[in-house]
């Protein structure tokens, strides 16, 4: 055992099968004691086999994640040795235990239940354990493994390993603890503001000419949008994965992205690991870049993503798309992926872990996602240094932040305890390190078929009242999220398509606009993520660690500093109308949407029509705000009003820079520190840092636990300056 203090808060050990008999117990403690023990480590030999053969094609397939090749061979040869390796920890007391990625159940507490990591649809296994008493555990292991708790120990379970490594953190707090493992992991890259628009998406559009009609749809609406996106079927049909575009429907990219691009629109596009026939395939088969038995490219193979990327790059990128969809990207799960009745856990687990294993590395098995990216990262970074990188990925490692890689849930279906099974995920893979998140809004599969993981409730879609309020609860939790996205199957996604002049399309409308109104405010928060590594969402006992009994709440989360957010989850009908908020001691809390003060400490009971929805500021906030945008090209630089909430000494650094490209990381940018000193009812505006030059007049409104509020205008040069609420 090789044990290593890399500082006084980060322990990294060290593993061999040579230390597992007999294993001495590895202690944990600080001035408080001892707060984790490993008591058991076994190491088992295990023989890793690979498949081999002719690869003759046997046939093509048309499964639910689109076409799948089959291949002419069965026969397994050996490929070396490894080892499984069982950790057996204890800690004291009850605490929480979160994190370990995304998956589907929404479980927030671990400290007695299981969970099985492994890449699939709807699952990105991250190997980070964070504890509500301060400290995290991150395993150093690409393969698949089990997490088993009982509520003061755990086991976890690892499937192929040379060795074993794992970084312990110990820190103040469980905030503490991100900001460590961000440091250690790489800080979150800065996506460009775009991304913190509106991003409409669907499967699928069918042509360059549908992308501009719907954008140019949105611009006469007067609605935000920033980005629309080309799910999969690019390609010529019969070619599927090609990344050559289909010359019917997309004939000339450069023209199409020059048309989205004079609506402010930007265009991010579905690439897929697999080529299954076409140029790209012919391509990957003659260098040999196929995994065995498979159409999927190794992306472990550096040779094999420089290949990738010159596909991406021929027609797309050149082309002028400002993002590339991963999707895919687990790469192996069709074993699962049918079949009408869903599998136990341990039997989805073995069909995954075998199929992969066979094609790839059970060692780094778990990595896919994180090799592809990164290929694709360092490939942009090189070939365009002026255009912030840009990825939307179904799966992911712990370095995906620093990849610049949002990640979403996976095709999720269209139901009420979905919804609420998502919130929880949200806040949980924010607790796992995952900065960039999002979700389908609305569920992927909306109708029902006889497959387990297609089950929405709504066959209808927008013709059903039911599903429209669905979508709009699932909506405005979406605009709550890093990343604002819409996207399914079965039905539209469009804000019209569920019905000009409904209250649904009003409530719509309206979150669009608090959505690019408090942009300067995200974008900000989001520019700060990436300084220290703290997610935007932030769990309550990431938040309030002085208060344990907030510790449990999976239903409600903190978006930066300032919001409180209790996303709806049951209908109408169900909730009476309003929907319960726990607000946390030590401050007061404003309604967003009435600016009604109460005091924390307490739960209240909050209505919600359906245009609104529990949304609290922190009495002791600053938001820098917008007025009306129809995209982040339409901002205020840096922002049109100050919002003071007062109650509470306050502060916030507001930033702006160009908006994409790298000169923010050579110092040009804005930066302007913000401090309200409640005693003197003075908001401070510090120097300006960076070099982005500044000369604005900017609004500062100041609310008041009263009820009152005033309002005064500051002309801002980059000096310091004073505005005083006078009360008026």
């Amino acid at each position: 055992m090789q044990r290593t203090e890399l500082s006084p808060e980060i322990t990294r050990i060290v593993l061999t099968p040579a230390d597992d008999v007999p294993f001495h117990p590895i202690s944990f403690q600080d001035q408080a004691g001892e707060y984790l023990t490993q008591t058991g480590c076994v190491f088992t030999r295990r023989q890793v086999w690979r498949l081999s053969g002719n690869n003759e094609v046997r046939s093509v397939l048309q499964t639910a994640n689109g076409e799948a090749v089959s291949f002419d061979t069965e026969s397994r040869t050996p490929a070396g040795e490894c080892w499984s390796a069982v950790l057996r920890f204890s800690f004291p007391g009850s605490p929480v235990l979160t994190g370990l990625g995304a998956h589907e159940d929404g479980i927030f507490d671990y400290a007695g239940k299981s969970e099985w990591l492994y890449q699939h649809n709807m699952k990105i296994p991250i190997p980070f354990l964070l504890c509500s008493d301060g400290w995290g555990l991150l395993v150093e292991a690409g393969c698949a493994m089990k997490y088993r708790g009982d509520g003061h120990s755990f086991t976890l379970e690892l499937d192929a390993v040379n060795r074993v490594s794992y970084l312990l953190f110990r820190g103040q707090d469980c905030a503490d603890i991100l900001r460590m493992l961000s440091a250690c992991t790489g800080l979150p890259a800065l996506p460009p503001r775009w991304v913190f628009g509106y991003i409409q998406s669907k499967e699928r559009y069918q042509s360059a000419a549908e992308l501009v009609s719907v954008s140019r749809e949105f611009r006469k609406r007067g609605l935000g949008l920033d980005c629309i996106v080309q799910d999969w079927m690019t390609w010529q049909d019969g070619c599927w994965g090609d990344k050559t575009p289909d010359p019917d429907r997309f004939p000339d990219i450069v023209q199409l992205t020059e048309e989205l691009h004079n609506l402010n629109v930007h265009l991010m596009v579905s690439v897929w690991p697999n080529a299954d026939c076409g140029r790209d395939c012919d391509a990957f088969e003659e260098g040999g870049h196929f995994l065995p038995a498979s159409r999927i490219y190794n992306a472990f193979s550096p040779e094999a993503r420089d290949l990738y990327w010159q596909q991406c790059r021929r027609f797309w990128m050149e082309g002028g798309a400002d993002a590339l969809w991963c999707d895919s990207c687990e790469p192996i799960t069709d074993p699962d992926w049918c079949g009408s009745e869903k599998r136990d856990p341990e039997t989805r687990y073995h069909l995954i872990v075998e199929a992969s294993s066979l094609r790839m590395d059970p060692v780094n098995m778990n990595l896919y996602s994180s090799y592809h990216l990164r290929g694709l990262q360092e490939h942009w970074l090189r070939d365009y240094p002026d255009k912030r990188p840009v990825f939307l990925s179904r799966s992911g490692g712990i370095d995906s932040g620093a990849l610049g890689a949002i990640l979403w849930s996976g095709d999720i279906s269209a139901r009420w305890d979905v919804l609420s099974k998502q919130v929880t995920e949200a806040i949980r893979v924010s607790c796992s390190g995952i900065p960039w998140w999002t979700v389908d809004i609305g569920g992927f599969f909306v109708s029902r078929k006889d497959l387990w993981f297609w089950k929405g409730d709504y066959p209808e879609g927008v013709r059903d009242p039911a599903y429209r309020e669905l979508y709009v609860r699932w909506f405005q939790f979406g605009s709550m999220l890093p990343v604002f996205r819409s996207h399914g199957t079965d039905t539209p996604r469009e804000p019209w398509a569920f019905g000009d002049g409904t209250p649904e399309y009003a409530a719509i409308e309206d979150i669009l606009h608090l959505r690019y109104r408090l942009l300067p405010w995200l974008y900000a928060t989001a520019a700060q993520t990436c300084t220290d590594g703290l997610p935007m969402i932030r769990a309550m006992m990431v938040a309030f660690p002085g208060e344990p009994g907030l510790f449990r709440l999976d239903d409600q989360y903190m978006l930066g500093d300032a919001l409180l957010v209790k996303p709806v989850t049951q209908p109408l009908e169900a909730c009476g109308g309003e929907t319960e908020i726990v607000l946390p001691a030590g401050c007061g809390w404003y309604n967003l949407f009435t600016s009604a003060y109460t005091k924390g400490g307490t739960r209240i009971h909050v209505p919600v029509p359906l245009n609104q929805f529990p949304l609290f500021v922190r009495a002791g906030s600053i938001l820098p705000v917008a007025g009306h945008a129809e995209s982040t090209a339409d901002l205020p630089s840096p922002a049109r009003e100050i919002l003071v909430y007062g109650g509470a000494d306050a502060s916030f650094c507001l930033y702006d820079d160009a908006g994409d490209g790298m000169g923010h990381l050579q110092g040009v940018f804005l930066r302007i520190p913000l401090r309200y000193t409640e005693q003197d009812r003075v908001l401070e505006l510090g120097p300006a840092e960076g070099s982005m030059p500044v000369n604005c007049m900017i609004t500062v409104r100041f609310f008041r636990p009263d009820g009152s509020a005033g309002m005064e205008t500051v002309h801002y040069t980059g000096t310091r300056c004073f505005v005083r609420d006078t009360g008026v």
